[in-house]
């Protein structure tokens, strides 16, 4: 069966989806707003009207009952027409209602004269036959009329607010007439007042229209994302259906063993490898019965279980092959049958022997991998710098040590000489044993610190060409000597055989094939149980070495740097923590030069960074995407230049500043003038003691806390998805707020370390962190390490180029567990740098 193209591949069905789903809840969320704005809002504004003008004709029912009290006295002879009408205005014009007691009634009489006005004390007594309002209408005129035509009702004109007369404003009044007396008693609502409460209660229902809306805006979102999630997931199973048999015919020819479906005792189809083995055409295996191609010399025949059994293969010349047979039972149709797989037993021992043979080497490796310095014999020996030759080596003799370190006048270690040099300098050249050692040392000394691995310190033995190193503690003090007896078989293991290969290539594509290895390496140390810190320090002295070895192929073509230079290394290798998914971070500091040459100079490291990050990605270390990387003019400029920028950074603490600070501040010399970067940190450490600091430090933090464990509102973990890729675990994630948490700690002390394990220790050794906290912390980060390169080196054994995100079915049910132990210790230590940091400016 041919493949299907590419056109005709199922795709998923949007219109399906967006006609079934997401077109209801648009239409629903349509239809609720439409509801809101064109129903409920006017019914509200409605009702508000009603009721104010059913409360202005109650509170003028209200008045005009007084009049109809003082009336019904006079009519009872207690009091004259005119007291009463007297006691009547008097009442009604003190008569006030509101909020502010400002709402007032007035009175007019059918011959629209102003009786009382409590406002409005000049038209009292004058007709208003002529007034209006300053729209022209004549309001008391239309009050009468209304009082004459039907007894009562309401009144719109435009009117003074209140007791302020310069504002007029429109207003609806209810006017009701008092016949005994041919008296108007009337009294007004200021439509504002009315505007405001509606747009008040607008707002109210607004609020709660967007809280309800947000609710179901959220189930329309969830149901949504549930629908598109199905529709993704039968589009999917649709896709798999369809190129199942276009793959599985592309596996079965792929291979590198024979397979063969067998149907009712006769071969029906074979792949291209047992075809071209066995020397048939497809149609005249077709013909041939199958024991005369397949005798199975194992018990149970061709139909036993489908573990691997040996057979005797006969090819058409006649030939006999011994093969590893496997079958697996298969029915078609009606009809059952067998699908065997058949593998050459010579290429098969011949895998075998080469895999225990590399076992084996990772086996006997693995114990100097993972062993430090500091569990090595050291030797000590000294002497001054007039320390006559002959009194040297016998200090070195009673030592028992190969070599002995000369120091200066003030104690400070300066040179060495070894056994070697008292051969060939003292013995074989004839110089007298009177003479003093500093005639015969060498200078200047090779160091490094004892928390190094020994095949780290075979790599230094064999790049500087040295049999002895000087060890130091992380304070700079001298430990002892470290001699090559100690390390020499390094070389012949794994790791010391890969950096070899390394230093020795001539072309990027060699480094390439040698870093290809280095998976293997990596699941084997993880499978042995080496420390994830130790893993990750091997991977970042492979890298290491491989961009030394970049930089010297560079440097072959170009010719030789016109100044001296460092090759800075930025990020996880900078701190010593690759993984097996990393990308290029790294920079170039060259040594200030005079104006008119730094074009020039610039030119030549712009090539270089070029070169060497062109090639770092052809050997698998991706270019970095956000272009800090030493082929950018940004990040290659002389040492007063990174000066300048780290001092901007402090002072000026601008988001972009503060998040250079947290990719440089993890920076680390890989090759060249290591002085460089010592120079910029000792920089930096000063700016940080300047008066700005505590603003500084507000800041990054406040950047720094940006980073949060992946955990969900409750306490689930939270998942990535991303185009095409199923949503997973982003590991890398996790770690970033520890590495931050470090990272800030380590740059407010001043700390030279890059490393986060390292950092915390060395927080924890100044009491700045709690030995409890301490152990919660390393094994955090130690556990998401763990899991990212175990993830990384499954996929790398599948084929499949590594990631940082984990399906949470990959995960046990204990290591869901301690992910979300790990996420709550985040969060509390969060807090406290939140505390320390992001609220004090």
């Amino acid at each position: 069966m041919k493949s299907e193209p590419s056109a005709h591949r199922p795709r998923p069905h949007w219109r399906h989806f967006a006609v079934n789903i997401i077109s209801p809840a648009i239409l629903t969320f349509a239809l609720f707003s439409g509801l809101i704005f064109a129903v409920i809002i006017p019914t509200m504004k409605k009702n508000i009207i009603e009721r104010k003008k059913e409360m202005i004709r109650e509170l003028t029912q209200a008045a005009w009952s007084e009049l109809a009290g003082l009336h019904e006295q006079e009519k009872q002879g207690a009091l004259p027409r005119a007291a009463a009408q007297q006691a009547a205005i008097a009442r009604i014009q003190t008569m006030r209602y509101g909020d502010d007691g400002k709402d007032y009634f007035w009175i007019s009489d059918m011959q629209t004269r102003m009786v009382m006005h409590p406002y409005r004390a000049e038209l009292n007594g004058q007709s208003l036959l002529d007034y209006s309002d300053p729209s022209g209408k004549k309001l008391f005129v239309e009050h009468t009329k209304v009082v004459r035509e039907k007894g009562d009702g309401y009144v719109e004109y435009l009117w003074q607010w209140k007791d302020d007369e310069k504002r007029v404003v429109p207003k609806l009044s209810y006017v009701k007439g008092f016949t005994p007396w041919g008296w108007i008693v009337g009294t007004g609502i200021y439509l504002e007042d009315v505007r405001a409460e509606i747009s008040q209660m607008i707002r109210r229902v607004l609020q709660i229209s967007v809280g309800i809306s947000a609710i179901i805006a959220a189930l329309l979102a969830y149901i949504s994302t549930q629908g598109l999630n199905l529709e993704r997931r039968r589009w999917r199973a649709e896709t798999a259906l369809r190129e199942s048999e276009e793959k599985y015919r592309l596996l079965v020819e792929g291979t590198t063993e024979g397979v063969l479906l067998v149907l009712q005792d006769r071969p029906v189809y074979a792949n291209k490898t047992l075809l071209s083995r066995l020397g048939y055409a497809e149609e005249e295996l077709a013909q041939l019965p199958l024991e005369k191609i397949i005798e199975s010399v194992a018990n149970g025949g061709l139909a036993a279980p489908a573990a691997e059994r040996r057979a005797k293969l006969t090819l058409k010349s006649g030939e006999v092959s011994d093969v590893l047979l496997a079958s697996a039972p298969v029915t078609i149709g009606d009809k059952a049958g067998l699908v065997l797989t058949i593998k050459d037993v010579a290429a098969r021992k011949k895998t075998e022997e080469t895999l225990a043979r590399l076992v084996a080497d990772l086996q006997s490796m693995l114990p100097l991998a993972t062993r430090s310095i500091k569990s090595s014999p050291l030797t000590l020996a000294t002497c001054a710098l007039d320390t006559p030759i002959h009194k040297a080596a016998a200090a070195m003799a009673r030592a028992k040590s190969s070599a002995i370190l000369v120091h200066s006048p003030a104690g400070e270690p300066i040179g060495i000489v070894t056994d070697e040099d008292l051969r060939n300098r003292v013995l074989a050249a004839g110089l007298p044993a009177t003479q003093p050692i500093a005639n015969i040392m060498s200078a200047p000394l090779v160091r490094i610190e004892d928390r190094a691995l020994l095949f780290e310190a075979a790599r230094v033995m064999q790049e500087r060409k040295v049999q002895h190193l000087v060890v130091t503690d992380e304070r700079g003090a001298t430990r002892g000597i470290l001699t090559g007896t100690e390390v020499l078989h390094a070389q012949r293991h794994a790791i010391g055989a890969l950096l070899g290969e390394i230093q020795e290539a001539q072309s990027p594509e060699e480094l390439r094939d040698s870093r290809a290895k280095l998976p293997v390496f990596v699941k084997a140390l993880l499978e042995s149980g080496a420390r994830v810190e130790s893993v990750t320090r091997i991977m970042t002295t492979v890298s290491d070495a491989i961009l030394v070895r970049l930089v010297a192929l560079a440097e072959a073509e170009l010719g030789p740097p016109p100044a001296a230079f460092s090759f800075v290394v930025l990020g996880s290798e900078a701190r010593e923590e690759q993984t097996l998914a990393t990308d290029q971070d790294n920079a170039i500091i060259y040594a200030d030069v005079p104006a008119d040459q730094n074009e020039a100079v610039q030119t030549y490291f712009l090539r270089l960074g070029e070169k060497v990050c062109r090639w770092l990605d052809l050997v698998g270390y991706r270019r970095c995407k956000g272009e800090v990387m030493a082929s950018n003019r940004k990040w290659c400029q002389p040492l007063s230049q990174w000066r300048q920028y780290f001092s901007e950074c402090v002072t000026a603490a601008k988001p972009q500043d503060l998040l250079d600070v947290n990719v440089f501040f993890d920076f680390r010399c890989a090759h060249g003038e290591a002085d460089f970067v010592r120079q910029l940190r000792e920089h930096l450490h000063h700016l940080l003691d300047g008066e700005g600091k505590n603003t500084f430090f507000f800041h990054l933090a406040q950047s720094t806390l940006q980073f949060k464990a992946p955990r969900g509102f409750f306490g689930n973990i939270q998942l990535e998805s991303s185009g095409e890729r199923p949503a997973a675990f982003n590991v890398k994630a996790a770690t970033i707020p520890l590495v931050n948490f470090a990272r800030m700690y380590a740059l407010q002390n001043r700390f030279a370390e890059t490393n986060t394990i390292e950092r915390l220790r060395r927080l924890r050794e100044q009491g700045l962190l709690l030995p409890s906290s301490h152990d919660e912390l390393a094994q955090a980060y130690t556990a998401l390490m763990q899991m990212r390169l175990t993830h990384q080196a499954a996929q790398i054994g599948r084929g499949v180029e590594p990631d940082n995100f984990i399906d949470l079915q990959e995960l046990t049910q204990l290591e869901h567990s301690v992910l979300k132990k790990i996420f709550a210790d985040i969060t509390v230590f969060q807090a406290r740098l939140e505390t320390d940091f992001a609220r004090t400016a």
